[in-house]
């Protein structure tokens, strides 16, 4: 009977297929779904006009590739202050990242305060009893761009266990999105010197780079803090 068993257990062993994608195929898969998706949300989004009408990429605003930030910028709050929060939300999910006091429990309430604060979602939770009045939910689809790129960086350093090795995979998506921005300006309108005026001699271009530097980060250094507790507890 035991080895019937031993046989049988085998067996099972032996259907079971598993792929390994390795660190390499990881960091690809990552890199596929930012190039397929990032700008993806965002511009198609922004083909739409205010009354709800399909309009052709020739008219659409082509700032929106360099200065991205503000596709997702909230219309129940100004400019500025949307931009103040979530640069405090961003640099406090990096801070408790790097610390041990509380942290987890400090991340596990900042991350859904992150996600609920770039889609929009706290417009609902304010004004409740007008959501379920009208049965119109606030959310601004053009962020999940950026909530995507930080959970893509998040995942890529979870699933490290040198956790140095997602960080710098995560930070190169960086210049990645930036390269992303030229090549797909060019693609649609041609060669220009647009693109490099929008990115590197404006404000709002380097308040893009400020934004996408603190999301990588944070979502980088939160699935390494995430990582790094998860291991401590399988130790105990």
């Amino acid at each position: 009977m035991k080895q019937e068993s031993k046989e049988l257990t085998s067996e099972n062993q032996d259907k079971k297929i598993k792929i390994d994608w390795g660190r390499q195929g990881g960091i690809v898969i990552g890199y596929i779904v930012i190039l397929l998706s990032f700008h993806g949300i965002i511009a198609n989004t922004m083909l739409i006009d205010e009354l709800g009408n399909w309009i052709s990429f020739i008219d659409m605003d082509r700032t929106i590739l360099f200065w991205t930030y503000n596709t997702f910028i909230s219309p129940n709050l100004g400019p500025i202050l949307f931009v103040l929060i979530l640069t405090v939300i961003l640099a406090l999910i990096i801070i408790f990242s790097l610390i041990d006091w509380n942290s987890f429990s400090f991340l596990l309430l900042l991350i859904p305060l992150f996600v609920i604060f770039v889609l929009d979602l706290y417009w609902n939770l304010f004004d409740l009893i007008s959501v379920l009045d009208s049965g119109k939910f606030y959310l601004s689809i053009p962020a999940f761009a950026i909530v995507l790129l930080f959970f893509v960086t998040f995942a890529l350093t979870f699933k490290e266990d040198i956790p140095e090795y997602g960080i710098k995979a995560s930070i190169w998506l960086i210049p990645f999105i930036i390269i992303l921005s030229f090549f797909f300006y060019t693609l649609m309108f041609g060669f220009s010197i647009d693109p490099f005026i929008y990115q590197f001699f404006s404000v709002e271009g380097w308040l893009n780079i400020l934004i996408l530097v603190l999301t990588v980060i944070a979502g980088s250094l939160s699935g390494m803090k995430v990582k790094q507790i998860r291991m401590k507890r399988k130790e105990i």
